[in-house]
């Protein structure tokens, strides 16, 4: 009794610190939320249904404070895509195996995630505006993108947050703060909704940690989007490129 009252405040505290940062910088709270779900001793396919159920609620806190505003209005061609392609993608990659060994698929995960931390830290022009006139060429590259980035999160326990957040900005032109709460509202609410369906439905679920993880998370990513919606874009950047490449050490770590 008393160790499992030790690991629920542990999951508490961990992944509302995890889901706060995530809600403002767009993803990265698999990167913790997910790891220690193994420590406390979940096997993983059992650690990676309960992460995806716990995670939805990050997007759900997030609509909840997103509905009293309106500046964030949702782009209707990304949320098509994001819906109809993202989706399916999502599906496919939980129920495909990836062959490539998983200390392989880190590895490289950690160096992209890293890096793509340090390029948006070094460009200060990221996701400070939207770009107006979409060209066709970037609608369909991040098309490609959104579908690789809805295998990951069919398929992994992190990493689909701040990809999808680096591609709506970057490719598709939003500005950084809409791009996170598209993010929020498709990849942690509807994308982890479908993947813990599909998820759960293959490998179970560990509902005796959900209740305290849903509190965590909700009120992490609450609290969160309201320092989003009131913290300028630049200091949005900055720590979007810290919990990337924070993020990425996690992944270098976790492989060696």
């Amino acid at each position: 009794m008393t160790e499992e009252i030790i690991n629920q405040s542990i999951l508490f505290i961990v992944s509302f610190t995890a889901n706060l940062f995530a809600s403002v910088s767009g993803g990265g709270a698999g990167f913790i939320q997910f790891p220690l779900l193994v420590l406390l001793g979940l096997p993983f396919a059992t650690a990676l249904g309960t992460h995806k159920v716990a995670v939805v609620f990050l997007g759900l806190g997030a609509i909840a404070r997103k509905g009293k505003l309106s500046e964030y209005k949702f782009d209707k061609q990304i949320s098509a895509i994001m819906l109809f392609i993202g989706c399916p993608a999502v599906v496919l990659g939980s129920l495909i195996v990836i062959a490539v060994p998983a200390k392989t698929a880190e590895i490289a995960l950690g160096i992209i995630t890293i890096a793509s931390g340090i390029y948006t830290l070094a460009k200060r022009s990221f996701g400070a505006k939207t770009i107006e006139n979409r060209s066709l060429k970037r609608t369909i590259i991040g098309t490609c993108l959104m579908i690789l980035v809805g295998l990951f999160s069919g398929s992994l326990s992190s990493g689909a947050g701040l990809f999808s957040t680096l591609t709506l900005a970057g490719v598709f032109g939003l500005d950084l703060k809409r791009a996170i709460m598209h993010t929020m509202v498709f990849v942690a609410t509807i994308w982890n909704i479908v993947g813990a369906i599909t998820v759960g439905s293959l490998m179970g679920i560990h509902w005796q940690w959900i209740p305290v993880m849903i509190i965590a998370t909700f009120t992490g990513s609450w609290l969160g989007t309201n320092l989003l919606i009131h913290l300028p874009v630049r200091v949005v950047r900055v720590i979007f490129s810290f919990v990337a490449m924070l993020s990425g050490i996690i992944l270098l770590c976790e492989a060696f």
